[in-house]
């Protein structure tokens, strides 16, 4: 019997909203990786002048968690990768603040999302 992997179902289900958010912000969303571990998105700017990336990732946050993160100067935390692209972790069930965590077999629930960074075409 082959072992279910509930997170390909949930994370889809995820995707359609956060796919529409994005669209807001003026991003297109894609889907990249397995979806077994992580849901792994990218966010390409589809417009000239997309609106505020770190609002965009907070209002996904919102979506997904009901709470933003923010570092004590009120910024989202981020790290830059390779290509100079953002990227945005927002965990779903991986303990509290406390450090407690939650009773399910797999505590591994999370999105990580990478913004491309805008850069103007060459003429």
């Amino acid at each position: 019997m082959k072992p279910i992997h509930a997170k390909p179902g949930l994370y889809t289900m995820f995707y359609e909203q956060l796919k529409l958010i994005a669209r807001e912000y003026g991003y297109a969303l894609l889907v990249h990786g397995s979806l077994n571990r992580d849901l792994d998105l990218v966010a390409v700017p589809w417009v000239d002048k997309p609106r505020s990336e770190e609002k965009m990732i907070q209002e996904f946050e919102m979506y997904l968690t009901g709470r933003k993160v923010v570092t004590p100067k009120k910024k989202t935390p981020y790290s830059v990768l390779s290509g100079g692209r953002k990227n945005y972790t927002i965990s779903l069930n991986r303990g509290d603040r406390n450090g407690e965590w939650v009773r399910f077999a797999d505590e591994q629930y999370y999105l990580d999302i990478s913004v491309v960074q805008l850069t103007p075409a060459k003429k």
